[in-house]
């Protein structure tokens, strides 16, 4: 007598894997897809601040003269005084005829008195772009150049960064550029080594010398610019947004 073939249950090795493969694709193209997406919103979004920074560094030069300039010309400093100045913390200010110009705080003596003078004037609203923490905006740890200072951030939570003059005897006269640079290093940015450090410059700028001097002395912008390559991270200035064209 014949007795009847069990029949099969379950899944081959070969057919779970065939399955696990088939999901890993997907996922991958999911995955890349959302990055896409989300990376356009980021990108529209950075423009977006991009914009509403140059406007109010305009506004910023019809009401004292010039764009916002940095105190001292060292890189820790030119994202806190833009934001200062635009906040209205700090403003630019000659205090004597033919001398360079120097950083005033709002409410300074050497500033006039009264209704007219030592007024905070501010070319954003405090949430108008994002700083690295939105929830001390308002706090006075500017006035003692605290290391927790607040900064511009795009919408990738990285800071962006500027340069325009430097408000030392030294490097005003240095800029070439009838504009100011203001640019975030976008989807290519490359956190700093250390948490706390500065970003290396070629994040953002073109570090090698060009007619004696480095882009962010002068605010010469080189041809090569967007074509760079980095020593250890591949091309990176194709991405970045910037408030001038090349």
């Amino acid at each position: 007598m014949r007795h009847p073939t069990a029949r099969r249950s379950g899944f081959t090795l070969i057919e779970l894997l065939v399955v696990i493969a088939i999901i890993a694709i997907l996922s991958a193209i999911t995955f890349g897809l959302f990055r896409a997406a989300n990376n356009g919103r980021n990108k529209s979004k950075s423009r977006g601040d991009i914009q509403a920074v140059a406007m109010a560094c305009q506004s910023y030069r019809k009401a004292y003269g010039d764009f916002p300039c940095c105190a001292t010309g060292t890189d820790d400093r030119y994202r806190r005084d833009l934001l200062d100045q635009l906040l209205g913390r700090r403003l630019i200010r000659v205090t004597s005829p033919g001398s360079t110009p120097v950083l005033l705080d709002y409410d300074d003596p050497l500033l006039p008195s009264g209704t007219a003078g030592r007024q905070m004037r501010s070319f954003l609203s405090f949430e108008e772009i994002t700083t690295n923490d939105n929830t001390q905006i308002s706090a006075n740890d500017w006035r003692t150049n605290n290391a927790a200072c607040r900064e511009f951030v795009d919408a990738w939570g990285n800071p962006y960064d500027y340069r325009y003059r430097a408000l030392t005897a030294a490097k005003y006269a240095n800029w070439k550029s009838p504009n100011f640079l203001f640019v975030s290093a976008s989807a290519n940015y490359v956190p700093a080594a250390n948490e706390g450090d500065i970003l290396a410059l070629e994040e953002y700028w073109d570090p090698s010398p060009s007619g004696g001097t480095t882009m962010t002395q002068s605010g010469i912008v080189p041809s090569t610019y967007f074509d760079e390559s980095g020593a250890s991270t591949g091309p990176f200035r194709a991405d970045n947004l910037v408030n001038w064209t090349n």
